[in-house]
């Protein structure tokens, strides 16, 4: 079968057929599919990524219950904390400039930042999701190759999208060839040593998170080289933590999600940020962001 990612991962030196080894035996929405995790770099890969491609997303039907206007309000308010978190954080990043957004979605970070910059962009592949931005008058194309190469962006962001794309260096080398010379990239990308993973080992966990269209789980040491390769310069991973203790604490005790939710009781600001703190230095966190510059 097919897979390009392991074959980027091999081509790179990053991977060989020997240090790939069985991780789990199916993904929760295919049963054909089984998990691998390189001994090499830690990364967590799928045995195959066949299935996804530009037309799977193109084509992918989304079943809006009830009217459009409450499924996005819906997916808004899904998503709103983790999109306020992006805001502040680079909103400075974004002032003024010219920016992209890769696999905006219902474009949420765009209502969020848009008028903060000089001129802000999507590329969304799913026509109902473009057709969506379109009428709150959004720019959006369908994919990156669409865009011209000048003028280019200053800034482009893509936030949970690099690790559902097969060909991940031809889309960054696209990108960069999109940004203006200086121009930074923003990726954030989940982690493959997220403590559930790497430490507590949960199958539960497994069965709940590992998915068909998420074709690789990152480290730094992949996304690093894979940036690189790409022609990127300037690289700098931070560990970011998502869900906090709380969600943690259900997923030891009861094998489950949303604990953030459903033990929000065991909850506080301090101890949210004390314990994201914590799993970034020991480099286990959920997510990883990186920024790089052309």
């Amino acid at each position: 079968m097919n897979n390009q990612v392991i074959d980027t991962l091999i081509s790179l030196g990053l991977s060989s057929p020997e240090t790939l080894e069985p991780y789990f035996h199916r993904v929760r929405d295919r049963e054909d599919i089984h998990v691998l995790r390189c001994r090499q770099t830690g990364a967590v890969v799928l045995s195959r990524s066949d299935h996804q491609d530009f037309r799977y997303h193109i084509e992918k039907e989304k079943e809006l219950t009830g009217s459009q206007e409450s499924y996005y309000d819906a997916l808004f308010r899904q998503s709103i904390t983790d999109d306020q978190l992006r805001a502040t954080k680079h909103e400075a990043l974004i002032l003024n400039k010219r920016w992209l957004d890769v696999g905006t979605g219902s474009g949420n970070l765009l209502h969020l930042l848009g008028r903060k910059a000089k001129v802000a962009h999507g590329v969304e592949p799913n026509q109902k999701d473009r057709d969506y931005l379109t009428q709150q008058g959004v720019v959006c194309h369908t994919s990156i190759e669409d865009l011209p190469t000048d003028p280019g962006y200053d800034v482009v962001t893509l936030f949970h999208v690099l690790e559902h794309i097969p060909d991940q260096l031809d889309f960054l080398c696209a990108i960069r060839k999109r940004l203006t010379p200086g121009g930074v990239l923003v990726i954030e990308v989940p982690h493959a040593r997220d403590i559930l993973l790497s430490q507590f080992d949960l199958d539960s966990f497994k069965r709940f998170s590992f998915w068909s269209e998420h074709l690789i789980l990152h480290t730094r040491t992949t996304l690093t080289a894979f940036l690189h390769e790409a022609g990127f310069q300037r690289i700098l991973i931070e560990g970011v933590q998502r869900y906090p203790l709380a969600n943690h604490l259900r997923w030891l005790a009861e094998g489950k999600p949303n604990g953030h939710q459903e033990w929000s009781h065991l909850r506080s600001q301090e101890l949210d940020a004390a314990y994201a703190n914590l799993l970034a230095r020991l480099d286990v966190t959920d997510t990883l962001l990186a920024t790089a510059i052309v």
